[in-house]
């Protein structure tokens, strides 16, 4: 991934992480907010709605965290790979000098 003002330089790996750490919390936000609505449901009345509700904002919320994490975790290991790759790169273009006995 490339950095959004300086397309030349890519993002270091602290970022990507703390992206993913902030996506999480927004997660965990939207998590708390469906326990609120389907303890609302519940007390109404509604106690199949309030379950079906509360399962399905876990499924759905869950399903996201984790193609999230396996992206960012995706993403890091394609960072640590290209790290790898520029450094055999220099080494491989580095001129060698072979010593006569």
């Amino acid at each position: 991934m490339r950095d959004i003002f300086d397309q030349d330089k890519s993002l270091s790996l602290g970022v990507i992480r703390q992206a993913a750490g902030v996506f999480n919390l927004l997660l965990a936000a939207a998590a708390l907010l469906a326990v609120l609505r389907s303890l609302g449901r519940l007390f109404t009345g509604h106690f199949i709605g309030a379950f079906v509700e509360l399962l399905g904002a876990f499924v759905l919320l869950g399903f996201v965290f984790l193609v999230v994490r396996l992206l960012t975790e995706l993403l890091a290991a394609i960072h640590r790979l290209n790290d790898r790759l520029t450094v055999l790169g220099d080494d491989l273009r580095s001129a060698r000098v072979a010593d006569k006995d």
